[in-house]
C-alpha cells in the first residue's frame, strides 16, 4: 500500500512541477527548463516563488 502512495506523490510532484514551469517559467529569466528543474529538485512551491521573483525576460 505504501508503494502506491509513494508513486501517487511522485506523480503529483511531477505534474505540479510541470504546471509551475509552464505558467511561471516561460515569463521568467530562468526559462521553462530551469524552472522545471528547480521545481522538481526542491519543491513546486519553492520553484514557483524563485521563478516568480526572478528577473523578467
Amino acid at each position: 500500500m505504501t508503494e502506491y502512495i509513494i508513486i501517487l506523490v511522485f506523480i503529483i510532484w511531477y505534474i505540479l512541477s510541470l504546471v509551475v514551469s509552464h505558467n511561471v517559467g516561460k515569463k521568467s529569466k530562468l526559462g521553462v527548463e530551469g524552472s522545471f528543474l528547480l521545481s522538481f529538485l526542491l519543491s513546486p512551491i519553492v520553484g514557483y516563488f524563485v521563478s516568480r521573483f526572478s528577473y523578467k525576460k
